[in-house]
């Protein structure tokens, strides 16, 4: 089995259009400033990174899987009416 890319992009969605998201970066939801899950080769942790600017404070730390990054990030974002719609590898 082959292993799944080290850098993903989530895609964000609003979930109400006209709902508020906070200080989100509007070009998140355009794919113009697009937010990554990465992980370090060296210690196989997964942090969050930005094309752009910085990643939110509560999603600044390391993960041991992708799976908890990704449940992180969508706990955080739930509560910001943002929803994560796709993984790209």
């Amino acid at each position: 089995m082959a292993m799944r890319s080290t850098d993903r992009i989530l895609v964000l969605e609003k979930i109400d259009p006209k709902g508020d998201t906070g200080l989100i970066d509007p070009k998140v939801f355009k794919g113009e400033n697009n937010l990554h899950a990465v992980m370090d080769q060296g210690t196989c942790l997964w942090s969050f990174k930005h094309d752009r600017g910085m990643v939110p404070a509560p999603l600044r730390n390391k993960y041991t899987s992708f799976k908890a990054a990704r449940e992180q990030a969508e706990e955080y974002f739930r509560q910001k009416n943002i929803r994560i719609v796709e993984v790209k590898d």
